[in-house]
């Protein structure tokens, strides 16, 4: 898919991330995890003889679950070079020109105009009636509503793409960088920067290894995953304890944290805006940069691949991204797997 020149509409993306797709072998059963675990409807589908699709929507968070009907549709292709994962990240413009921008490793932005108060619909996908729209799932008791908005996208670059991408985001869109830093994990070691759309709407955390350091959690998803992607989506909730412990209750499965990490707490940050109790019950993790508390937790991907999940993330003024948690999701993650 190649991309087309833009016009200088900088100021169009700042609506924020229109919705996310997600290419998938099967749009309906995925659909259904979202909507029975996370609390997610179903807002709109379509059926056409080159593809199935599934949207889902909770409040400000809209996910296509996109599969594939043909050899050659780009769902299909996706799914055989990377397994089920974000294929596009759309936002929203004011006029949708260009179309289709490539961006990293085989993920693209489409950019989409959306009238207000327009039932949500693509072509070929059409609204699903408010009366219509039930559990896709069949569950009589789907997670409660929780999630806020889409926080940020973390995506893994191969070594050497981090300043290119960087350099495009500027270049192309306008974006600009708001934090960086080089992360360091035992032997392991990264280097991150995190872009963001003028407003503010749209934020994307780009990671790669660093080069000379021993391979780590970035260089396995860069293999399984079979390039440059998205790791996770960060979710914001209101209350994180609350949110996962409904979440836990409804399916979600997170990683756990070692009880040491709790020892002192309170010390290191100053107090929290949580109970440690509270925190060390759901394994929840917590920081504090300059501006606030932040509270963070990752699922256990249920990726084949081990590589795509989800964080759950209450800020609270913070407005960095953990990176005195990093050492404690990766020892996670390695835990994981090797269970």
């Amino acid at each position: 898919m190649s991309s087309a020149p833009l016009s200088r509409n900088q100021h169009a993306v700042d609506a924020g991330i229109d919705h996310i797709t997600l290419s998938v072998g099967d749009a309906r059963a995925r659909a259904a995890e979202f909507v029975d675990r996370y609390g997610f409807e179903v807002i709109a589908a379509g059926d056409t003889p080159e593809f199935t699709a599934v949207a889902v929507r909770q409040r400000d968070v809209v996910l296509l679950l996109l599969e594939g009907r043909t050899d050659e549709h780009p769902a299909t292709l996706y799914t055989a070079r990377h397994g089920d994962g974000v294929s596009d990240i759309a936002l929203s413009v004011d006029a949708p020109d260009p179309t289709v921008l490539e961006a990293f490793g085989d993920v693209t932005h489409t950019f989409v105009s959306r009238p207000a108060g327009e039932p949500w619909s693509l072509p070929g996908i059409t609204p699903v009636p408010a009366a219509d729209r039930a559990p896709a799932g069949g569950a009589t008791a789907p997670a409660r509503s929780h999630l806020l908005r889409v926080d940020h996208v973390a995506v893994c670059l191969e070594t050497g793409e981090l300043d290119r991408t960087v350099e495009f985001y500027a270049r192309v869109l306008g974006w600009r960088v708001v934090f960086e830093e080089d992360i360091h994990v035992g032997a392991q070691a990264m280097q991150s920067k995190v872009v963001q759309s003028p407003g503010g709407g749209v934020t994307l955390t780009l990671l790669q290894p660093m080069s000379g350091a021993v391979p780590g959690q970035i260089d396995d998803f860069l293999k399984k995953h079979g390039g440059s992607g998205v790791q996770h989506l960060a979710f914001a909730v209101p209350d994180v304890v609350d949110a996962v412990a409904d979440l836990g209750t409804a399916g979600v499965r997170f990683l756990a944290t070692p009880d040491s990490y709790y020892e002192n707490l309170d010390e290191r940050l100053g107090g929290s805006g949580h109970p440690v109790a509270e925190l060390r019950k759901y394994s929840v993790l917590a920081d504090r940069d300059h501006d606030g508390e932040l509270f963070q937790i990752f699922t256990r991907s249920e990726h084949p691949r081990r590589t795509l999940f989800m964080e759950i993330i209450e800020r609270r003024g913070a407005t960095t991204f953990g990176s005195n948690n990093i050492r404690k999701l990766y020892e996670a993650v390695e835990r994981q797997d090797k269970a």
